[in-house]
């Protein structure tokens, strides 16, 4: 490796992306290990349906690495980007490729150093809520309705019985809109239910957070700047009176 590449790798930063998208890696893992111990066709649709989601995410996040990239030839070929590509196809056969992610965001972390992240964390604090609120609702989405249809499942009333009833059902639930056609029966279910909402609730709380931070700014910069004109009104009007003053001492000494 030049050593021009290896300064380069050195100086890259490290943004709360980076880490969403490795939190993100991480649990397409998990969706590995969930195809391969889970002998249920209903759960399985619920995991198959997140995976498709993660796997838009990947795209997105190959083509953000291959547009930016100083060398797309080197990115592509010497530094595993056509394995960010094919794991980005929605097959599970295929997440095993997504260890070549994991190994090169270690590298970066581990390059970046703590207090680096920490300080970038520090001046993206907002990016770092937005990014954790879409990663947990992620997760709440798939082991939500995982959660429910395991524990419903085995009622005869129930009306989640399957993997869109349970999506749907814990993606109202997050908003806090809850339809009401589609409901928890079991004691189990409606605790899970309760859960839900209440992160739900705290999840929006965060994004209000956010774009109140996004919004303050501009605010506060109007304000600074009517502040300023109200300054310069009042030094020209000043500068008026001390003229007139000025005339009027000249004409009484003549």
């Amino acid at each position: 490796m030049s050593t021009r590449r290896t300064v380069q790798l050195h100086s890259q930063p490290v943004m709360p992306f980076d880490f969403f998208m490795l939190g993100i890696t991480l649990l397409s893992f998990v969706n590995l290990l969930l195809y391969l111990f889970i002998h249920n066709d209903t759960l399985t649709i619920a995991v198959g349906f997140i995976d498709f989601i993660l796997s838009g995410l990947f795209l997105v996040d190959f083509l953000r690495l291959f547009i930016t990239a100083p060398n797309r030839k080197v990115y592509f070929f010497k530094e595993f980007g056509w394995a960010d590509l094919l794991a980005s196809l929605p097959f599970p056969q295929l997440n095993t490729l997504k260890i070549f992610r994991m190994v090169k965001a270690y590298g970066i972390i581990r390059r970046a150093g703590w207090k680096n992240i920490k300080a970038s964390f520090n001046n993206n604090r907002a990016s770092v809520a937005i990014y954790t609120v879409f990663l947990i609702i992620i997760l709440l989405l798939e082991f939500g309705s995982i959660g429910i249809l395991a524990i419903e499942g085995g009622d005869p009333s129930a009306n989640i019985r399957t993997a869109s009833d349970a999506l749907w059902w814990v993606y109202v639930t997050i908003t806090t809109v809850g339809y009401g056609d589609t409901y928890p029966v079991t004691n189990g279910g409606r605790m899970l239910g309760a859960v839900v909402m209440l992160v739900g609730v705290g999840l929006f709380g965060v994004v209000t957070g956010f774009l109140a931070n996004k919004f303050l700014p501009s605010a506060d910069g109007a304000k600074s700047e009517g502040v300023a004109v109200n300054k310069d009104a009042s030094l020209k009007q000043l500068h008026a009176e001390l003229k007139e003053l000025r005339e009027a001492v000249e004409r009484q000494k003549s």
